[in-house]
């Protein structure tokens, strides 16, 4: 096989199974594209809007920035051990979980990934049929038609990813301009927005937690795409803008849509005030650049467990990505919408504390697993960070993802440690 072939053979997998080529990495602008394209998003409209009317308007400023912060530290953190191993999420997280334990991860990355497309594509689904009257195809075919559309830019890697969110990104920005501009100018300017009294409050707690919560998936699977950074300052960089822009730049527009109007949904509000077209248009591109990331990242994930079958080398990454779309269009069909949510909220709970999992391993214990079958200690690390995270919620304390992924990362520190250690000792003692 001669190098292009080689080469050929690597980019059908999408480079899922080795670190990517120096050759291959992307420069910061396409970085930024695709980074940018994955959190603007209409749930971060909901999430900023919903955060808006339970809190004062500077609590909620301070909500949303304060769970940006922690995304973009997340981002920026897991990214830069991408950029430096070369690493998928998935594959990443090998060295923290050995082999058989990253198997698990990246079953609960494409079960989140699969669920998570359905329900934007019946959610978009039951927005194009109550914005057009004459639509006459049934939600559930509608729904599939969009799964499989999204498709189309994921079955293509990073490519893909690159050409729709070029379209994308200024496209959904420029419509969510035109919406809050328009929402301003039928509300006086936004005006009273700062003295805003809640009518029924939340804490500042459930505020940011529901910021991080709501783009925790995200963040941890950013690493898909920061494996294909040229420098680590570039993962600074891309992750900074693309989690301001896409992130609490989408949700600080839906915190005054909801303010200003009284609805936590941003196309809802938008209805209401006779522009749903902008809010349609808007939404087309927000969920197209998102689902196909979602799409991208559970296919990756999906290599992972591959790797270790009969069938390792045997599925393309496009193939992958067929297949996923699929499951996602069979459950929209099926009206996943009516039973997702508690799926998603549970799910949630064990994925948040892998990145401190993973940031533990990369910095502090530097002893990768990735040839061990199970790291027992990265298991227990993990379960811990998710239990402790799931009390915190039913608690509404402090930020439950930030408490998580703090559980995981300082008994991971702590064992890991400890395990290396001894196992120095036994090395010397036979030595001697």
């Amino acid at each position: 096989m001669n190098e292009k072939q080689n080469q050929n053979q690597h980019d059908a997998y999408e480079h899922a199974f080795e670190r990517v080529p120096d050759s291959k990495r992307k420069s910061l602008l396409s970085l930024i594209i695709v980074l940018a394209g994955y959190p603007i998003a209409l749930s971060n409209f909901v999430i900023g809007g919903n955060v808006a009317i339970g809190l004062s308007f500077s609590e909620a400023m301070l909500a949303l920035l304060a769970g940006n912060l922690v995304l973009i530290c997340i981002v920026v953190a897991t990214g830069i051990f991408a950029f430096r191993t070369g690493l998928s999420t998935a594959f990443l997280s090998r060295r923290a979980f050995g082999k058989s334990g990253s198997s698990i991860f990246s079953i609960l990355l494409a079960i989140s990934a699969v669920t998570w497309i359905s329900l934007n594509g019946d959610i978009f689904a039951r927005l194009i049929d109550t914005t057009f009257g004459w639509w006459f195809l049934s939600i559930p075919v509608t729904a599939v038609i969009c799964i499989l559309l999204w498709m189309q830019s994921a079955i293509r890697g990073f490519k893909g990813l690159h050409f729709i969110s070029a379209l994308g990104v200024p496209a959904a920005l420029i419509m969510s301009a035109a919406g809050v501009i328009a929402v301003g100018i039928h509300t006086s300017g936004f005006e009273g927005i700062t003295e805003y009294v809640p009518v029924e409050p939340i804490t500042f707690t459930a505020g940011s937690a529901a910021v991080v919560g709501g783009w925790v998936f995200g963040a941890v699977i950013t690493p898909d795409v920061c494996r294909f950074a040229k420098k680590e300052s570039h993962v600074l960089i891309a992750g900074a803008i693309a989690f301001v822009i896409g992130c609490f730049g989408l949700q600080f527009a839906g915190a005054l849509v909801a303010i200003s109007t009284g609805y936590g949904d941003f196309t809802a509000a938008m209805a209401a005030l006779g522009l749903s077209l902008i809010a349609f248009v808007a939404a087309i591109f927000c969920l197209w650049t998102t689902q196909d990331n979602n799409i991208y990242g559970a296919s990756l994930a999906l290599q992972n467990i591959i790797k270790e079958t009969s069938f390792y080398g045997k599925i393309t990454h496009k193939n992958i990505a067929v297949g996923i779309s699929g499951l996602a269009a069979l459950f929209a069909a099926l009206g996943i919408y009516d039973h997702i949510i508690p799926i998603i909220s549970n799910l949630s709970v064990l994925i948040t504390p892998v990145p401190g999992l993973i940031i533990a391993e990369e910095a502090i214990v530097k002893s990768p697993n990735s040839e061990k079958v199970v790291n027992w200690f990265g298991i227990i690390a993990w379960l811990a960070g998710g239990i402790t995270g799931f009390i915190a919620l039913q608690a509404n304390f402090f930020i439950p993802p930030v408490i998580g992924m703090g559980t995981s990362f300082v008994i991971y520190v702590v064992l890991g440690k400890l395990v290396c250690k001894n196992v120095s000792t036994d090395k010397s003692e036979v030595k001697a």
